[in-house]
């Protein structure tokens, strides 16, 4: 019977595991900087919708970071990979969605109806990417890519019909 090498089993996880926590880092102080300004210098009420999202999106990262640093260390690593996974996409379309709902509410209904549409279209392609470049995946990614579609429909697109 073959030993396991721990270093080898990790490998390649603490560089990707840093790189997102850089991504991560970057988008949370972004959503904590743009609630701020919403919050001291907008002259008008910002719709419950930007705001709930936003701040769900907040402890949704931050714990995919949380989960992403310890993939480094953590000899059971799927079970934070997957947990970031879940926790950091759910945290991405919150932020998505929160981004097309401000640009409808401080500029424009047709520019956020373009974002959302462009929105859709590369999470599309991402997918479809994934599908031919990975083959027998199609089950995984085509269920990843709907979670995407729902959550945008539900969150960004139906407070913009309502």
């Amino acid at each position: 019977m073959k030993k396991e090498c721990k270093t080898c089993e990790f490998a390649k996880n603490p560089a990707m595991a840093e790189a997102r926590l850089h991504i991560n880092s970057f988008l949370m102080g972004s959503l904590f900087t743009v609630l701020a300004l919403l919050w001291a210098f907008s002259s008008i009420t910002v719709s419950s919708a930007i705001t709930f999202q936003m701040v769900l999106a907040i402890p949704l990262i931050l714990f995919a970071s949380l989960s992403y640093a310890k993939m480094g260390y953590e000899r059971a690593n799927n079970i934070w990979n997957r947990f970031g996974w879940i926790t950091n996409n759910l945290g991405y379309l919150l932020f998505l969605n929160a981004t097309g709902l401000m640009v409808i509410a401080f500029s424009s209904r047709i520019i956020g109806f373009i974002y959302f549409g462009l929105v859709i279209a590369l999470v599309m392609a991402y997918y479809l990417m994934n599908i031919i470049s990975q083959p027998g995946t199609l089950k995984e990614h085509i269920s990843k890519l709907i979670l995407w579609l729902i959550i945008i429909f539900v969150g960004g697109i139906l407070p913009i019909i309502w």
